[in-house]
């Protein structure tokens, strides 16, 4: 058995899963089902595994210590599922270590199959649908939909460029509600918070929040903390854009 392969495979599954939105504990357990099968003892004391949401840490008794960096954290479900099948496949001796190493590589360096103007179109009809959901006018819908298409654009356009946390988010919520605004004059909407709260909706961190609360409840306190002030942060920053909105429109007589 090549030790060393064995950890590079461990520490990239591992990586897949932290950069598109698994949780501490799952990815521990992924890491080490995979060690445990390649060196073919159960016993814990000869190998750990160390999972923080900036990097992730391997280490197998006369072998040595491995480490890989975690850059950015995005949501990909269908990496996770693909990392979660191929390691189910390789503990169950359905493939090899090195298959599995080169498909984890591919998995890797795969590409959302999803078109963007797919993704800012269901932006738009969740935005307008929430509207409803909170008991607002159909003539509220167009221009919170609306607000929810032009924030999720801006996100997607900006956070390619400013590597600053949270400035997107402040950036696209205060782009989406002033143009949730211009929708709603020309719309002749009913209420003005209902058109540009859609702006807010495609960004709510609802993965993130939800992460936090199962990694507390797995007992990983440092990165459940960490997720919670993230998603703190987020959230305040959506707010400012919206409340930055509304802020210039009493400047300028214009909000209702």
């Amino acid at each position: 058995m090549n030790e060393k392969l064995l950890m590079k495979t461990a520490l990239l599954a591992g990586k897949i899963l932290m950069e598109n939105g698994a949780e501490v504990y799952r990815i521990e357990d992924t890491m080490e089902r995979i060690i445990r099968k390649g060196i073919g003892d159960p016993r814990m004391d000869i190998y750990y595994t160390h999972v923080t949401l900036s990097g992730l840490f391997v280490r197998i008794e006369d072998v040595g210590t491995d480490f890989r960096r975690v850059e950015d954290r995005t949501y990909n479900l269908t990496k996770t599922t693909a990392v979660n099948t191929l390691s189910r496949a390789y503990t169950a001796g359905k493939i090899g270590l090195v298959d599995m190493y080169k498909s984890l590589k591919i998995v890797e360096k795969e590409q959302s199959k999803i078109p963007e103007w797919f993704k800012i179109l269901c932006a738009g009809i969740l935005s307008g649908s929430i509207v409803l959901i909170f008991e607002g006018s159909w003539w509220d819908v167009f221009p919170g939909g609306i607000a929810g298409v032009v924030a999720y654009y801006v996100f997607l356009r900006v956070a390619g460029y400013l590597k600053a946390p949270f400035i997107s988010e402040y950036i696209s919520t205060f782009v989406g509600g002033a143009a949730g605004y211009v929708t709603y004059l020309l719309c002749n909407g009913v209420s003005l918070k209902f058109a540009m709260v859609g702006a807010v909706v495609p960004l709510v961190p609802g993965i993130t929040i939800t992460n936090s609360m199962r990694d507390i409840m797995a007992r990983h306190y440092l990165s459940g903390m960490i997720r919670f002030v993230e998603t703190f942060c987020i959230a305040f920053a959506l707010g400012a854009g919206i409340v930055t909105v509304y802020f210039i429109l009493r400047l300028v007589g214009g909000a209702a």
